[in-house]
């Protein structure tokens, strides 16, 4: 980890249709958030194209919601595991948290 790379987060998705609302908040950064983005991409270190911006309330702890309308391709990459959270940060603007969009367990 990086001196400048800290805290934590969670967030809830709900899909309805192909409307994906995201709702959730982040503590413990180092420096003021200043943007999250939903990014689809494998489940690796490699990272993915943005494919929608949320809202943030900046801040080292704050809240994180959007909406985003998703393609088919897109809904195929979130039922597989393949669209994450990116927030960033001041001194992290390369992204300070990640947290990738999973079914909970017994949903799918």
């Amino acid at each position: 980890m990086q001196a400048t790379i800290a805290g934590s987060g969670a967030v809830t998705a709900t899909l309805a249709g192909s409307t994906l609302t995201l709702t959730g908040n982040y503590t413990g950064l180092m420096t003021v958030s200043t943007v999250a983005r939903v990014h689809r991409g494998p489940r690796t270190a490699m990272r993915g194209p943005a494919i929608g911006d949320l809202k943030v309330t900046p801040g080292t702890s704050g809240t994180i919601a959007g909406s985003l309308e998703l393609t088919k391709e897109q809904l195929d990459d979130l039922a597989n595991g393949r669209l994450y959270i990116q927030l960033h940060s001041e001194k992290a603007p390369e992204g300070n948290l990640w947290g990738w969009l999973l079914i909970q367990e017994g949903k799918k």
